[in-house]
C-alpha cells in the first residue's frame, strides 16, 4: 500500500486568520481479478489538518491496461473512526453506526468499472481527535471476484 502527503496550496490570509495549508492523505491498495487480466483499484482519501469537520472520499475501480473495465458487480465500502479519547463521530452521509466512534457507508453498482462514496466526516470528543478513512472493495464478473482495501490516517 502507499501512502501520500498531497499539498494543493494555500488558504488565503484573513483579516484576523493566519494562513492555513490545505492537505489531504490518501491511500490505495489493488490486486488482480483472476482470469481478466483486470485490476481492481481502491483509494482512500481524507482531509489531514481541520479545525471542525473532515472530507473523505473512498472509491473501487475496474481497470484493464490503464482503461475503465466494466464487471457484472463492483462495491465499495468506506468506514470512517474518529480517533481519540472518548471520541464520537457524526457522518454525512450517515451511514451505518459501527459504534460510537465508527459508521460504515457503503454502494454497489451493476455492470459498471466504478463504486464511489464522499463524504463529511464531523469527529467530537477530545481535543486530540483524528480520522481514519478505510475503503473496501470488491468487483465480480464471469465467476471470478477479488477484494482489496486501502487505510488513510493521519
Amino acid at each position: 500500500m502507499k501512502r501520500a502527503l498531497l499539498t494543493s496550496g494555500f488558504v488565503g490570509m484573513l483579516l484576523a486568520g493566519t494562513a492555513v495549508p490545505t492537505v489531504a492523505i490518501s491511500d490505495s491498495g489493488s490486486t488482480k481479478l483472476p482470469g481478466t487480466g483486470a485490476t481492481i483499484e481502491v483509494n482512500a482519501w481524507q482531509c489531514n489538518v481541520y479545525s471542525d469537520k473532515c472530507s473523505f472520499k473512498t472509491s473501487t475501480k475496474t481497470k484493464k491496461r490503464g482503461a475503465k473495465y466494466k464487471v457484472s458487480k463492483i462495491s465499495n465500502t468506506a468506514t470512517v473512526k474518529a480517533n481519540g479519547w472518548q471520541a464520537t463521530l457524526s457522518l454525512s452521509p450517515s451511514g451505518t453506526q459501527v459504534s460510537e466512534n465508527t459508521r460504515q457507508v457503503s454502494w454497489t453498482n451493476q455492470n459498471s468499472w466504478i463504486a464511489d462514496i464522499s463524504g463529511i466526516a464531523d469527529p467530537g470528543g477530545s481535543m486530540n481527535t483524528s480520522i481514519t478513512t478505510c475503503s473496501d472493495g470488491g468487483a465480480f464478473t464471469s465467476g471470478v471476484k477479488a477484494f482489496a482495501s486501502a487505510c488513510a490516517n493521519d
